[in-house]
């Protein structure tokens, strides 16, 4: 058995984008969509997996992972692409990330100085400052940890800072991000109940710095959360872009039909 990969904070999260060869796929022996649907399922008890059928080309069938050992989702990854289905399910695109927690967030001492500095104090500043770290304890953990939805829409892409002329994200103080990511949390708030967004990081692992999942019951809602914090100044000016890739959540049996692996003997 192969040694586990930890890391030392956070979790792995892996996205898997699949597409289909239907020509290659009549071929296939009538057991290969029974055996995928078996690995999809099996692998459902090892890991956090989630499984969307995308719509338009960019991927067929998208796969969500997430596990605190990297050596799982490496497992994975060789498991699907190594079943009777391989000659007609290829590996399209995929992209690797780590959860993180949030640096812009005050620590309990900070916010202890914030409210003393505003005039409160005694136990009413003990109480102020027991409750925010158990507020911050429970987002961290929230971020570091995340158990997502099964909602019913995935909305994946990439992500990262601008670093052009006087639009370098790297080059403003540290108040200065807080205050422009203090004003995107605050947009992104308004969708709470209809879309929840798990942020991971990817500086150094992939080809851009962050990996945005939008989890959502309404395809409405997730345009109007993309459109609205595009007016956001840390959009504005300093953020760029990947594709956009939209998934409709399935069972593994579910997918494995609708992305047309199944057929009649």
């Amino acid at each position: 058995m192969l040694a586990p990969a930890r890391p030392g904070i956070g979790w792995g999260v892996l996205h898997l984008m699949f597409r289909v060869d239907h020509a290659a796929a009549a071929e296939l022996p009538t057991a290969a969509a029974k055996e995928l649907v078996e690995r999809l399922e099996a692998w459902s008890d090892r890991l956090q997996l989630h499984l969307f059928t995308g719509l338009g080309h960019k991927a067929d069938l998208m796969v969500m992972a997430l596990s605190e050992d990297l050596t799982l989702l490496r497992g994975l990854q060789t498991e699907l692409s190594a079943t009777a289905a391989a000659p007609a399910f290829h590996l399209a695109d995929s992209y690797l990330s780590l959860t993180e927690g949030s640096e812009y967030t005050d620590t309990p001492e900070r916010y202890r100085e914030e409210m003393a500095a505003k005039g409160v104090t005694g136990e009413d500043l003990d109480r102020r400052v027991e409750q925010y770290a158990e507020r911050i304890a429970a987002y961290t953990e929230s971020k570091l940890h995340p158990q997502m939805p099964d909602w019913q829409l995935l909305c994946f892409y990439p992500m990262s800072h601008r670093r052009e002329g006087d639009d370098n994200w790297y080059a403003l103080d540290y108040e200065e991000r807080k205050r422009l990511m203090g004003e995107h949390g605050r947009s992104g708030r308004a969708y709470t109940g209809r879309v929840l967004q798990l942020v991971s990081a990817s500086t150094g692992l992939d080809d851009w710095e962050y990996a945005v999942s939008l989890f959502a019951h309404d395809l409405a809602d997730i345009k109007s959360i993309v459109y609205t914090l595009r007016y956001d100044e840390a959009s504005v000016r300093y953020a760029e872009f990947g594709p956009f890739v939209i998934g409709i959540r399935r069972s593994p049996a579910e997918a494995v039909a609708e992305i047309g692996l199944e057929r009649s003997t």
